[in-house]
């Protein structure tokens, strides 16, 4: 039986633009022609398209569905077996979900904040867990948590109540409370980390990526920015051994600008320490120009303060919240690396 495209497409329910574009991406080709005019669509291809058909239902891609017809290794049995596999994890995960949500509805009718009570607990449930955390981290935090027995929710929920509140009232992050809470807020993290800074970041890009996360716990990303601003200004005496009484001002005036910009480049530099990407690499060395960039508007655009910001930094541990002694080293060699082009071009000129 040989089928012309229009009759193809009428006896599969398709169109014949869907079929011209199966063709164009060599995913079904017609064999046949016809007097040399037309192509056809012979039994082998009628089956073809039946097996695409299929595995479309399954929610694959085109060019997954390709890659799995043209792939006589691949059974579709197995694609069948995993998709299943997948979809009952999808089912898990929802209910889940749904379950959490009946939870925050009774918060919410009851006028209370929500609050996780176990953010890890959380992360399990509303996204995958390996998008963030290797499974030797979420492991080590499973045994954190297990070690620290009952933590205290009202705590957590009382804090981010009050820093909400401190919001509204439009209160300044150089506050004595706005640090006093962040700093708290901190510890309770560090805390459930178990004090590891790599994790410590992490669980930041998880708070400001996951909307769910955010929902359960009511500490979105205002929330959070805000209390970044905080413990930038919280950290500001350790730099008055390093600067004098303008450069501190200058510091107390700049801190707090771009003081929210500083977890996501952290994050990002993490990931590619985490990869083994060079630290002469052009990524990394983008990352540098921006970490430059940020510490140089810190110090009012004021070369000598931004040196003495990076000494501070060099030699005050406390000023590396989220940055581990390997992040350290990794973010000095990209610096250096940075340091050393920029001298070359400089002398090039």
């Amino acid at each position: 039986m040989k089928l012309k495209i229009g009759e193809l497409a009428k006896r599969t329910g398709l169109t014949v633009r869907a079929l011209h574009h199966y063709d164009k991406i060599g995913l079904l080709c017609p064999t046949a022609r016809a007097d040399n005019t037309y192509r056809l669509y012979g039994d082998e291809d009628v089956l073809r398209l039946y097996r695409i058909q299929a595995l479309r239902r399954l929610q694959l891609s085109l060019e997954e569905i390709r890659a799995i017809l043209d792939d006589q290794s691949v059974s579709i049995g197995d694609i069948v077996r995993q998709q299943i596999s997948l979809m009952e994890k999808q089912a898990r995960e929802a209910l889940a979900l749904r379950d959490h949500l009946l939870h925050l509805s009774a918060h919410l009718e009851g006028a209370q904040l929500p609050v996780v009570d176990d953010w890890l607990t959380a992360l399990e449930m509303t996204v995958h867990s390996e998008k963030y955390f290797t499974a030797a981290e979420l492991a080590a935090l499973r045994r954190q948590r297990a070690s620290m027995g009952t933590i205290d929710t009202a705590d957590k929920s009382a804090l981010i109540h009050a820093l909400h509140e401190l919001m509204e009232k439009q209160v300044s992050p150089q506050d004595a409370l706005a640090q006093s809470l962040s700093q708290r807020w901190l510890r309770c993290m560090q805390d459930e980390s178990g004090g590891d800074a790599a994790i410590l970041i992490k669980f930041y890009q998880m708070q400001s990526e996951e909307k769910a996360l955010q929902l359960f716990s009511g500490l979105d990303q205002p929330t959070l920015d805000y209390m970044v601003r905080a413990l930038a200004c919280a950290t500001l005496p350790l730099y008055a051994a390093y600067c004098d009484v303008v450069e501190m001002e200058i510091l107390r005036e700049h801190s707090v600008t771009d003081a929210a910009a500083w977890p996501a480049l952290i994050a990002t530099l993490q990931l590619e320490c985490t990869a083994g990407t060079r630290t002469n690499h052009p990524k990394v060395q983008e990352l540098a120009e921006a970490w430059q960039s940020l510490s140089l508007k810190k110090a009012g655009n004021s070369i000598s303060l931004q040196k003495k910001i990076q000494q501070a930094f060099a030699e005050q541990p406390a000023l590396r919240m989220g940055i581990d002694q390997r992040l350290f080293n990794y973010l000095q060699s990209a610096l250096q690396n940075l340091s050393s082009h920029q001298t070359k071009l400089a002398m090039a000129r």
